[in-house]
């Protein structure tokens, strides 16, 4: 499924009216942009590079929400409802956005009515990734968990590696997987092993780096578990 992001959503006066309130920032990888609970309430649009959304539980452990690339927007909550943040955004890749201070911002939706109307798509179909993820990792066995969830960072965090069908996933550390889904690490260490021998998987060279041989072939794995 396409999915349509904020930047191209917004007409040629939006866009020049965004670029002229605000200014770029860059970050290089593992560089934290937003802090859960910050109370600086810049919003901004990526425009290179891949940054990693967690969340917080009740219980402290933290949960997966989503991967935002070039054209996504990060930060608009905190500026629309005057609050603090929700959540944690992290470069993957190195990253470059272009920073609206919360004042620009809320200056720009008076004075273009539209990017409003905007910001409600994003909200709505936001809502429904976060409905996706939730399904995919509710009621299932770990391996299946653990499967859905390599798939899903596969697809939208990957870097593709030249000549080959895999895809490199940086800054992804066993007891990350094992937060994200709720399980323990020695559970993710059995099955990445398992995935390793069966072709499916590799681990580093470097610290919290995966490769994930085969995305199909590993959604066809899992499908085949679940019977779908």
């Amino acid at each position: 499924m396409t999915v349509l992001r904020f930047w191209d959503m917004l007409d040629d006066s939006e866009k020049s009216a965004l670029m002229r309130f605000g200014r770029g920032r860059s970050y290089r990888a593992g560089q934290r942009l937003v802090a859960e609970t910050d109370a600086d309430r810049w919003t901004g649009v990526i425009s290179e590079g891949t940054c990693r959304v967690t969340g917080g539980r009740e219980d402290g452990s933290r949960s997966y929400l989503a991967a935002r690339g070039p054209g996504d927007i990060i930060g608009e909550m905190a500026a629309v409802r005057e609050g603090r943040r929700t959540a944690e955004v992290t470069a993957v890749t190195r990253v470059l956005v272009h920073v609206l201070p919360a004042s620009k911002f809320q200056q720009l939706m008076e004075t273009h009515p539209g990017v409003t109307k905007h910001l409600l798509t994003v909200a709505l179909n936001r809502l429904q990734e976060a409905d996706r993820g939730r399904t995919e990792i509710a009621a299932a066995a770990t391996e299946v968990r653990l499967n859905r969830l390599l798939a899903r960072l596969a697809r939208t965090e990957g870097v593709a590696v030249p000549g080959s069908a895999g895809v490199i996933l940086y800054g992804v550390a066993q007891t990350d997987l094992a937060e994200w889904c709720g399980v323990s690490r020695a559970s993710v260490q059995r099955h990445l092993k398992r995935l390793s021998v069966q072709g499916l998987l590799r681990t580093g060279p470097r610290q919290r780096q995966l490769t994930v041989l085969d995305p199909e072939e590993l959604a066809t794995a899992t499908a085949q578990a679940t019977g779908v």
